[in-house]
């Protein structure tokens, strides 16, 4: 573990995917204390999405998308990654009628090194989002997947050791945010 190369999931347009099956759940997984939500006993209920909006068949993955914010996969998939994910956040069942899913929340870390990156806010001064990233190496150091609290329902941010440990799932991409070229 340590700094390295960071990245963030990509969902797939070709792939299934997972949707919140209430309105509340929906709210849920956009609200700012999403971990302590699903570390008590509330569970997230969500459906697969398994055709796209021609009615064509998507294909089916460990990996799949939700929100930018979490990783979603079957439990299969969460035996080959938990090694890499482990202390790095909560891990919570979701409700499903459709599978046995996991979503993974990642824990925030202050790595965002915001004199080096290109930040656009809003007028009260709360960041947007980050066009250009750029952290502080010494705070990655035992961090594999993380968010930051400038942008706390943000993107999951994750290292080179996650990318590997999912390598063979293809329902998510991991597109490097940092270095940048």
């Amino acid at each position: 573990m340590g700094a390295g190369s960071i990245y963030v999931p990509v969902g797939s347009q070709r792939h299934q995917w997972l949707q919140c099956v209430r309105e509340e759940d929906f709210d849920a997984l956009n609200s700012l204390d999403l971990q302590s939500r699903v570390s008590s006993s509330w569970r997230l209920r969500v459906r697969l999405i398994e055709h796209d909006e021609c009615g064509d068949p998507l294909q089916g993955s460990g990996l799949l998308c939700l929100s930018s914010q979490v990783l979603v996969m079957t439990a299969a998939v969460w035996d080959a990654v938990r090694p890499v994910l482990e202390g790095q956040g909560v891990l919570a069942r979701l409700q499903s009628d459709d599978g046995d899913f996991w979503m993974f929340v990642p824990d925030l870390c202050d790595a965002l090194n915001e004199a080096g990156s290109s930040v656009a806010r809003f007028s009260s001064g709360r960041v947007m989002y980050v066009s250009r990233y750029d952290f502080h190496p010494e705070r990655l150091v035992d961090q594999t997947a993380f968010r930051i609290p400038q942008m706390p329902k943000g993107p999951l941010l994750c290292t080179q050791d996650v990318v590997d440990a999912l390598s063979e799932e293809s329902g998510v991409s991991f597109q490097r945010v940092w270095p940048t070229s």
